[in-house]
């Protein structure tokens, strides 16, 4: 049997930051410190921080960020976003939302250099989370 990750973030998505550089050093910025705590934590919580993936074993990503919907839009505009009819095609990128669960989840894998497939989507949704599914990869 393979191993496989299967998580839900019930949380709205948090994009990776940049580290911020100041005469006093460098830091990583909030919320994506939190967020990045956040994930490792129901990682731990859920598979108690074991490497699920060994070295070497290639991986297929599934990832599927739901958004908040905007408010103040109209009635009209709120029920496309909310039936999915209208994809959030701003910032911040999709590669930021996904290096961001990435790092959250470092301890299932030996590097997430191992993901040699991905597919990853944006959408708007009334509850704000993130869907993550990851595999070994097969032909």
């Amino acid at each position: 049997m393979s191993k496989e990750l299967i998580m839900t973030v019930d949380d709205e998505p948090v994009a990776a930051a940049r580290p911020r550089v100041t005469r006093w050093g460098t830091y990583i910025a909030e919320p994506y410190k939190s967020y990045k705590k956040y994930i490792e934590a129901l990682y731990a919580e859920k598979y108690h921080n074991e490497q699920l993936f060994d070295r070497g074993i290639p991986l297929v990503a599934h990832i599927h960020f739901y958004r908040p919907i905007q408010k103040g839009l109209s009635k009209k505009e709120y029920l496309r976003r909310a039936n999915h009819e209208v994809k959030p095609a701003i910032k911040p990128d999709l590669d930021n939302y996904e290096k961001a669960i990435y790092d959250g989840l470092k301890k299932a894998w030996f590097d997430d250099g191992q993901i040699v497939k991905h597919e990853t989507e944006k959408d708007y949704d009334e509850n704000p989370r993130t869907e993550i599914e990851v595999r070994k990869w097969t032909k």
